[in-house]
């Protein structure tokens, strides 16, 4: 039984190979793991402005 369900995965993986394929073209190569670069914020995070006054506090 899970013969059959491994069969019909495949079938299926391969298929929606072929339409992605379709419809994006040849995908680019993965990036290697040596040429990824780890970003760091240079920025404090923004900050939240302050709710403004209710009308019958003005006075």
């Amino acid at each position: 039984m899970s013969e059959d369900r491994e069969g019909n995965d495949r079938a299926a993986d391969e298929k929606f190979e072929a339409q992605r394929h379709d419809r994006f073209g040849k995908l680019p190569p993965r990036v290697a793991r040596e040429e990824l670069v780890e970003t760091a914020d240079t920025e404090p995070p923004h900050e939240e402005p302050e709710e403004p006054p209710v009308r019958r506090e003005w006075g």
